[in-house]
């Protein structure tokens, strides 16, 4: 019952995640606004704008596809991904953070991310058929 509560919040979680790249990405390569940057994420101007389209398409991709229980492994690269660019984010990018609040609101998303890992991983774990 758990795991099943884990794994549908890991799949809306993560589906929430891939509908904000991909809108990003797609209002960024729209506007064509050369000073687009999101500090907590590796990449800058259109490199960034491409890495959001290929982020968001790939992880609806591999939410759908665990969803319907094929490719399991790659929800479970997927979320181990987008926790791992959260925390490069977080603790190793330049990013400032406008008080104790703004930090512990990020750190609440990395454990909402990392829940998602859980979620992902007793889905992988699940055999066949079920």
């Amino acid at each position: 019952m758990v795991q099943a509560i884990l794994r549908f919040y890991s799949y809306g979680f993560q589906t929430l995640i891939s509908l904000v790249c991909l809108a990003l990405g797609l209002v960024a390569s729209l506007s064509d606004n050369a000073g687009f940057e999101i500090d907590l994420l590796p990449w800058t101007g259109k490199e960034l704008r491409y890495s959001l389209l290929v982020l968001g398409a790939f992880g609806l991709l591999s939410t759908f596809l665990a969803f319907r229980g094929k490719l399991k492994f790659l929800f479970v690269m997927w979320t181990l991904g987008t926790t791992y660019l959260l925390a490069r984010g977080i603790f190793a990018s330049a990013h400032q953070f406008d008080g104790d609040t703004e930090f512990k609101w990020a750190l609440f998303l990395l454990s909402g991310v990392l829940a998602t890992v859980l979620g992902a991983w007793s889905r992988f774990k699940q055999p066949a058929g079920r």
